[in-house]
């Protein structure tokens, strides 16, 4: 990994995270304080998401909160296989000012009526939900760290040179880092098979870059 040559790596226990892969999602109905989706994983209850939905050939990303969910079943198009799906209900956390604006412009350009009124605002349909989408995460855990990248375990292959966006927790803190798969690695031991994957940090905001050489110097 380049960044074992740039920042000295420190072995590390007990710390994880996510790597978010952004999947489509279908929009059962929209407001501008929330949604209601439907999934083909299991979404956390209470746990916060990033949606990214197309506006103007531009992605808004929202912050939404989970505040229900229901296992609902569906039949496979071209088959009578029965598939299940997830459907959800979403709140809105930080739909304010520029947000608010082109989220309520994203709606009226495709809405094709109105579903219900309720507490916060009125529900609308949508003519086309292809273009949101949601980070879904997929855990690691961590084996080396450095200020510039980590060295990661997981139970699933990545490809080399791919950019994800990625969550670290550190000491009750969730750092949002942009990283570039420069590694992998597959480990098989009997019946399981794992990977070691490297991630360089291509951008890590100034204070996330705080808590991690704070968190480093613990580990000194």
């Amino acid at each position: 990994m380049s960044d074992g040559r740039r920042h000295r790596r420190y072995e590390v226990e007990e710390l994880s995270g996510n790597v978010l892969y952004t999947s489509d999602i279908e929009v059962l109905n929209i407001s501008i304080d929330g949604a209601a989706i439907e999934t083909k994983r299991r979404l956390e209850l209470n746990r916060e998401y990033t949606f990214k939905i197309k506006h103007k050939d531009e992605f808004l990303n929202l912050r939404g909160r989970i505040v229900w969910a229901v296992l609902v079943s569906r039949l496979k198009k071209d088959s009578e296989d029965i598939v299940p799906v997830y459907r959800a209900g979403v709140k809105f956390v930080d739909t304010l000012s520029a947000k608010a604006d082109a989220l309520l412009s994203f709606i009226e350009e495709n809405r094709i009526r109105k579903v219900e009124s309720r507490f916060g605002g009125i529900r609308f349909k949508l003519a086309d939900s292809g273009e949101v989408k949601l980070d879904m995460p997929r855990g690691y855990e961590v084996k080396k760290l450095s200020l510039s990248g980590m060295l990661v375990e997981t139970g699933y292959p990545m490809e080399l040179d791919a950019h994800h966006e990625i969550e670290l927790f550190i000491s009750g803190n969730t750092l949002r880092i942009a990283g570039r798969v420069a590694y992998c690695k597959e480990n098989r031991e009997r019946d399981s098979v794992s990977y070691d994957i490297g991630m360089e940090f291509v951008k890590i905001a100034e204070n996330d870059r705080e808590l991690l050489t704070g968190f480093l110097e613990t580990v000194e």
